[in-house]
């Protein structure tokens, strides 16, 4: 009997809990399982039904999973939307060309496979409503259509990059006062680069906060120019070093994307560009991820070497108007402050040197962070000018 379906719609089945395999469903074409509000599990041959278009199970409730992986080379629409208790997406194992939209709005989603690059036809991903959804795949870069909505105005994201490098850093980049990690994506990568990002050192995190806190309380900063440039010298090495930046936001209520990158340059070359994305709630965060030099590496053992940290701050957002015309909405953020911690383990402070003026960075008590006395020295953006506080 199945195998002569073209068409299987059981929307509001109250009573379904469970859908068997559909594998000799061959030529099944449409799926509705929409509002099935008991449906907890759905047999994995779902994710093979390759003459399948539509498939929709919006509403229902209970569903946690779809099916650990999918190849639906025919798909053209997936509809998941108020799937409330949906914890994943499946990974996607081939090409599929014909998809154009997908509804995952007010799911609990909290990563979507890198795999999802997979959709290159895609056009529209709806994330509506996805609270824990913090950061979409650096594979989202290069699907060319896909427009991103994440909010329930007019805006719309694309991310789209003409060259991504296949190097990620997992978990490599901490939202500051959180328990969050991003991953860490690279549009460029020098065939001979000798720095690698690293996840913060655990132990750090609450030295960091107390820091960071204080440096919240320094009203001044905020009237200062934002700073998207840093620089220093140093020798043999590439030194370990934390580096952190607060991000200020326009004061917007809704949830928003926005783009985070970072170019390292030694001697004037390029030697890698970081990017990552995520998803923001609230007027300023502060990013923080180590960067240190690979073991191999020795840039030079008697010459200086002089390091550029550029930053920038994006939100590609773009907005359709009643005239049709397509603007960016938001452009650019800022910079409300920018650090290079040097840890003192690993490095010899001899090799290290900060090129700019240096001035005091006046800490609110005057008192020293103790903890930090024997492990971090740090340099503080102001403006144009940077600060150093050394904490021996």
């Amino acid at each position: 009997m199945l195998e002569s379906l073209s068409i299987i719609n059981l929307e509001d089945c109250k009573f379904l809990t469970n859908l068997p395999s559909l594998r000799e469903a061959s030529l099944l074409t449409t799926l509705r399982l929409d509002r099935c509000c008991n449906l907890v599990n759905i047999d994995e041959s779902i994710g093979f039904l390759y003459k399948l278009r539509l498939l929709s199970a919006k509403g229902c409730t209970k569903l946690k999973t779809l099916a650990p992986r999918i190849m639906l080379t025919s798909l053209e629409t997936l509809d998941l939307a108020m799937c409330y208790n949906l914890e994943s997406f499946p990974e996607v194992l081939g090409k599929m060309e014909k998809i154009k939209t997908i509804y995952l709005d007010d799911t609990d989603i909290e990563k979507l496979p890198f795999s999802i690059g997979n959709f290159v036809g895609l056009e529209l991903l709806s994330l509506k409503g996805c609270e824990r959804l913090h950061q979409l795949p650096g594979s989202i870069c290069m699907m060319p259509k896909v427009r991103v909505v994440i909010g329930y105005g007019h805006e719309t994201y694309n991310f789209f990059e003409k060259e991504l490098s296949s190097d990620v850093s997992p978990m490599a980049m901490l939202i500051g006062g959180s328990n969050l990690y991003l991953d860490v994506y690279y549009p460029y990568m020098n065939p001979n680069n000798g720095i690698q990002v690293c996840s913060p050192n655990p132990l750090m995190h609450s030295d960091f906060n107390l820091l960071f806190s204080k440096l919240r309380r320094e009203e001044d900063w905020y009237r200062r120019c934002r700073v998207s440039v840093m620089h220093f010298s140093f020798r043999k090495k590439f030194p370990k070093i934390a580096l952190c930046c607060s991000l200020f936001f326009p004061a917007m209520k809704r949830v928003m994307i926005m783009t985070f990158n970072f170019r390292v340059y030694i001697n004037d070359t390029l030697q890698f560009s970081g990017m990552c994305n995520f998803m923001f709630r609230g007027y300023e965060k502060i990013l923080w991820c180590d960067l240190e030099g690979k073991v191999e590496r020795v840039f030079s053992e008697q010459e200086w070497n002089r390091a550029e940290i550029a930053f920038e701050l994006d939100f590609p957002m773009r907005r359709n108007t009643r005239n049709g015309i397509t603007t960016n909405s938001i452009g650019r953020g800022n910079l409300s402050w920018s650090l290079i911690g040097v840890y003192e383990e690993g490095n010899n402070k001899e090799d290290i040197e900060f090129e700019d003026p240096m001035s005091i960075f006046p800490l609110s008590n005057k008192q020293p962070l103790s903890s930090l006395s024997s492990s971090l020295h740090y340099v503080v953006s102001l403006g144009f000018r940077q600060g150093w506080v050394d904490m021996d």
